[in-house]
Parts: structure tokens; C-alpha cells; sequence
């Protein structure tokens, strides 16, 4: 019982923790949760707390996402507390501001570690946060490193990479769409721009939840404007936005800083101002002055309004106010929206200094224009010269700023293609190089098993001729008792008597027989008769003094062969014996043949080949 109330009560205390762990640990309910769910508070909470450079808190929630990972056994929220450390890294290392090399190189260290978030999340099937971290190394290849090559190239294997998600499982995607879409625009490839931005509106209900709806018309209005020249599609885009219905105008947009109260009814009635002072310049265009004049004034006013750091714009929209005053030849307020122009372009100024950003050389440069075409229309031609000269200058380093921007990308789109290059040639050589190593590892094994081959047969080969040795020391043939059960066909020689039955032959040697063969080998022995290259059946029988049929009765019987055969092998064995004797290593092959008592080379070769297994040159050799 004690160990079961100890049991229950460890229980109950785990539970409560969990319970309080869960409910001080905004991640662990997260986890749970597919990602477009929590998308927006991961991100507010994340982000927020980053910028505010806590270590105490950074680590405090990179804890709590471990923890939410080993709850919920979802190996991605160990990934998210990774990703969430080295971005504070990171903002602690820009804030120590670093000269630029070492910026730089810590940029590369952490686009690198960045890269390994990747093939992590691919390994685990995280695909928000394999997203997200490419999102990061193209913004940082754009924004921070300024290598635009490699944001365009790595921007199309992103693309790639978010076009298996779906926009409702991952909402970021048109977001990033929305920056691919800029890029091309800053870089006038409007054509890929306009399809960019079209992707978005393939998803309306999500773009507009995004808060990019608005923003997206707003961009294509000014395409179509600029590239496209078509005024009639710009307005459509723009109008869209004053149609848009605001569902909650108190709540807060999603584009507010931190430290503003900015709602969605302030939002609305910014691009309300933005797109009817859009409408405003397309009148001006067409040369509609009435109809531009009140929707730009009203634009001038109400964008700076809603915000005052929206300087360019309203400088812009400041300039073609005046503009169509001069030529209506109304020079107060064309002079008075000159100046707002100039105090919102020296406001600009000021920004982009303490940003440490260039200033716009275009507004300028529109500025100046206007005034030198200010002063025409007044007829002072001095000032008006001035203000030329000062818009020459102006122009000049706008085009020289965007042809840097384009020679830049030409140069590093150059030493891109030679690193390629470079790459190409080193993996072509390592490829080379492993397929020349694998060739030489199978030529080595293919070698050493030939090697080993040769040696076993070599070893064969030594055994066999020591066999053969130790048989040629035999000097006699013995009788072949195995005869009685041989039914092998023999050879016979053209000068054997025909009339010799095959009965007889095969018939088992009789005692007659085994004496004769053993008188035989004795002659053999004692006056090596086989030495003589024409010894033949007739004449052994006349030196023995006995029938030469009898004689080869016998051999038969006995040995099992015709007489041919018999006398071959006495020279087989004397062949043996004459090659192994170190004394006579010098003679020819031919010539031990004929010591042995062979008239002919050919025959020679065969005999010995048939008798032993092997040739004499491979009898020799194997010595």
C-alpha cells in the first residue's frame, strides 16, 4: 500500500506540473498545432523579444521551446530555440558594430549555420522552418551582403522550395513572394515582378488576411503604369483598394511598430490616400489636371498624416502638384508645393543619414526640374540655369547609381560564373580522380588475385612435377592390375598383327603373360632399347628371341597399352630425369627429346603432355 500511494502521489505532482508548465509555456500549446495556426504569435513573440537584446529572456524561451520539444516529442521546437539563439547572436554582433570584413565574415558564418537549420528541418520534415530559414539566407544574400547573383540564384531554389506548400499551410509564402516581387522590381524586370505578384492574388482570403492584398494592387497599378504604360489597368489595380471593407477598423494592424497604436482603420485610410493620390498622377498623365489636383492634394495631406516617415511618397506626389500649377500659371501654390517637397526631401535626408542609406538621387533630381522649369515660367533664366545644372548632376549620379547597381550585379553574376566554373573543373578532377583510384584499387585486387592465382597454380604446377620426378624414378612399368575391370579401347600400332582378337586382349594377363612383360621391362632396364628412336615391335621381339605377337599380347595385358605407347613412356621418364638433372639445365628441350630417345619434336610434345599433364617447357619452369 505504501508503495502505491507513493506512486499516486508522484503522479498527481507530475500532472500538476505538466498543468503549469503548460500554461507558462506558450509553446508547448503550439506545438500541437499546424503552423499557420501560431504563425503570427511565434513571430510576434520571437521578434519583439529579440530586438530588445535580453539574454535572460532569450535563453529563459529557448528553454521553454526545449521544453515544449520534449512534451510534445516534436524535434522542431529544438530547431526553433536554435534558430532563436543565433539570431540574438547575431543582433549582439551588429550591435558591437564591426567593421565591415568582420561583418562580413560573420555573415557568411551565419548564412553557413543558417544552411544547416535547413538540411536539419529536411531530416525531420519541418518544412515551415526549412522555409523560413531560406527565407533568412536570401535576405541576407539582398539586404546585408548586397550579392545579388546569389539572391537571385538562390532566390529561384527557393521558389522552387515553396512551391510544394500551400499557401493556407504556410502563409508566410506570400510574403516572401511579395519580396522575390520587389527585388525584380528594384532591378525594372517587371515582367517577373508582375508574375510574382500575380502568385499572391491566386490566393485572395489569405493575401488579404496578410495584410499584402492592398499592397499587391498597389504595385501592379504601378507597373502597369511605368512598363506597361497601360493607365486604364493601373487605375483598376488602384481603385480595388478603395473598395476594400474593413471588417474590424479598431483593431491593431498587423504592420504597427511596437511603440504606435496603429489600426486597421488607420491603415485603410493610408492606402485610401496612396491609391487616390496614384489615381491623381494617372489624371496628370493623361493631362486630366482638374481631376488630378484634388486627389493628389488630398493624398499630400492625408499620407503624411498617417505617417510622417512616408517622405518620398508624398515629396513625389509634391512635385506633380507643383508641376501642374506651373503650367496652370498659378506660381503661389506651385512655389508652395515646391517647398513642401524640398522640406520632406531634406526630412528624407535626414532619415536615410541616420540609417546610413543614400539618398534618393530621383526625387532630387524631379525637384530640381521643377524649380529650374519654375523659374523659366517667371523668366529668370539665371536661376532657372542653376537649377538645370543642379538636375544634370542629379540625373547623372541616378543613372550612375543604378548602372553601379547593375554593373555590380553583372560583375558578381561574372565571378559567379567562374567559381561555377571552378567548381565544375574540381568536381570533374575529384570524379576523375575517384574513378582513376577505383580503377587502380580493382587493377591492384584483379593483380593480387592473378598473383595469387599464378602462385597456387605455380604451387600445383611443383607439386605435380615432384610427382612426376618421384614417378621417373620408377625405371620399370608396372603391371596394371586394374586391367581386369578395364574395358578401355587400346591403340594399336599399323604394324600389330590384325589378327589379334579384341577378347584376347582384354582378357586378363595369365602368368605367361606377367613374365614376359617383366623379361621386357628387365631388356628395357638393363639395355635402355627405348633410347633407339626406330626401335619397334618386330625388332624387341627378335632381340628377346620370341613372338611379336605374344610380346604385344603381353604388353597389352599388362600394361594396358600398345607397344607404342609402352616404349613412349620409358622416353617420358627418361626426359624427366634428364631435365631435372641440374648438369643438364643448359640443353634445349628438343635436345633432351632426342637424348630420350624421340626422332620427332611434335610427338615429343604430345607424349610427354599426355603422360604427365603438362608441357615440357612447364615441367621446366616448375622445377
Amino acid at each position: 500500500m505504501r508503495y502505491i500511494s507513493n506512486f499516486l502521489i508522484t503522479v498527481i505532482i507530475l500532472v500538476f506540473c505538466s498543468e503549469i508548465s503548460a500554461q507558462e509555456n506558450p509553446f508547448i500549446e503550439m506545438a500541437n498545432k499546424p503552423y499557420a495556426d501560431y504563425c503570427h504569435k511565434l513571430a510576434k513573440t520571437v521578434y519583439i523579444g529579440i530586438e530588445q537584446n535580453d539574454l535572460q529572456w532569450v535563453e529563459q524561451t529557448a528553454a521553454q521551446m526545449r521544453e515544449a520539444a520534449k512534451i510534445s516529442k516534436n524535434k522542431k521546437w529544438v530547431l526553433e530555440a536554435d534558430m532563436l539563439e543565433m539570431e540574438y547572436r547575431f543582433c549582439i554582433m551588429k550591435s558591437q558594430k564591426p567593421d565591415k570584413i568582420d561583418l562580413d565574415s560573420f555573415l557568411f558564418i551565419h548564412i553557413n549555420n543558417y544552411q544547416k537549420i535547413v538540411q536539419r528541418a529536411k531530416k525531420i520534415k519541418a518544412v515551415d522552418i526549412e522555409l523560413r530559414s531560406m527565407f533568412s539566407i536570401w535576405g541576407y544574400y539582398t539586404y546585408s551582403i548586397q550579392n545579388y547573383e546569389m539572391s537571385f540564384r538562390y532566390g529561384l531554389e527557393f521558389d522552387k522550395a515553396l512551391s510544394t506548400v500551400a499557401a493556407k499551410e504556410f502563409p508566410k509564402k506570400l510574403l516572401f513572394y511579395t519580396e522575390f516581387a520587389r527585388q525584380y522590381h528594384y532591378f525594372r524586370e517587371y515582367d517577373k515582378a508582375k508574375l510574382f505578384f500575380e502568385k499572391i492574388l491566386e490566393e485572395p482570403v489569405i493575401a488579404h488576411k496578410e495584410g499584402l492584398l492592398v499592397s499587391t494592387w498597389n504595385e501592379l497599378g504601378l507597373i502597369y503604369r511605368y512598363h506597361y504604360n497601360d493607365l486604364d489597368k493601373s487605375d483598376l489595380y488602384f481603385r480595388k483598394i478603395l473598395e476594400v471593407k474593413i471588417e474590424n477598423p479598431e483593431q491593431q494592424s498587423p504592420t504597427a511598430n511596437k511603440n504606435t497604436d496603429f489600426t486597421l482603420q488607420d491603415e485603410y485610410g493610408l492606402w485610401t490616400a496612396i491609391a487616390k493620390g496614384n489615381l491623381g498622377n494617372n489624371c496628370y498623365l493623361r493631362g486630366d489636371y482638374d481631376s488630378a489636383i484634388p486627389l493628389l492634394e488630398y493624398s499630400v495631406e492625408k499620407v503624411a498624416a498617417y505617417n510622417t516617415h512616408n517622405y518620398p511618397y508624398t515629396a513625389g506626389k509634391a512635385i506633380i502638384l507643383s508641376e501642374i500649377f506651373i503650367i496652370q500659371s498659378n506660381f503661389p501654390k506651385a512655389k508652395l508645393y515646391a517647398d513642401k517637397s524640398f522640406e520632406l526631401l531634406i526630412l528624407q535626408k535626414k532619415a536615410y543619414d541616420l540609417e546610413g542609406m543614400t539618398n534618393n538621387p530621383d526625387l532630387w533630381m524631379r525637384y530640381y526640374n521643377l524649380m529650374s522649369r519654375y523659374y523659366r515660367a517667371l523668366g529668370n533664366n539665371a536661376q532657372a540655369l542653376l537649377y538645370a545644372d543642379s538636375a544634370a548632376a542629379k540625373r547623372e549620379l541616378f543613372e550612375d547609381d543604378f548602372n553601379l547597381r547593375i554593373l555590380h550585379r553583372a560583375e558578381q553574376h561574372a565571378k559567379q560564373e567562374e567559381l561555377d566554373a571552378e567548381m565544375l573543373r574540381s568536381k570533374t578532377y575529384y570524379r576523375t580522380l575517384i574513378i582513376i583510384s577505383v580503377f587502380s584499387f580493382l587493377l591492384i585486387v584483379l593483380l593480387a588475385l592473378l598473383y595469387y592465382m599464378y602462385r597456387q597454380k605455380r604451387a600445383a604446377y611443383r607439386a605435380l612435377v615432384k610427382k612426376t620426378q618421384q614417378w621417373a624414378q620408377v625405371p620399370y612399368i608396372q603391371i596394371n592390375h586394374e586391367l581386369e575391370n578395364d574395358n578401355n579401347i587400346i591403340e594399336k600400332q599399323e604394324d600389330e598383327d590384325n589378327e589379334l582378337q579384341k577378347e584376347n586382349i582384354n582378357a586378363p594377363p595369365t602368368e605367361t603373360d606377367k613374365q614376359l612383360f617383366d623379361h621386357l621391362n628387365k631388356q628395357m632396364i638393363e639395355h635402355k632399347i627405348y633410347l633407339n628412336p626406330d626401335a619397334t615391335l618386330n625388332q624387341v621381339a627378335q632381340q628377346m628371341n620370341v613372338n611379336r605377337m605374344y610380346l604385344s599380347q603381353a604388353v597389352n595385358r599388362c600394361a594396358g597399352v600398345n607397344f607404342s605407347a609402352f616404349i613412349n613412356e620409358f622416353r617420358v621418364k627418361e626426359a624427366v630425369r634428364l631435365m631435372s638433372d641440374i648438369k643438364k639445365q643448359n640443353f634445349s628441350i628438343e635436345g633432351i627429346a632426342f637424348d630420350a630417345g624421340f626422332n620427332d619434336r611434335k610427338t615429343f610434345y604430345r607424349v610427354f603432355k599426355k603422360s604427365t599433364g603438362f608441357s615440357p617447357a612447364i615441367f621446366r619452369n616448375n622445377i
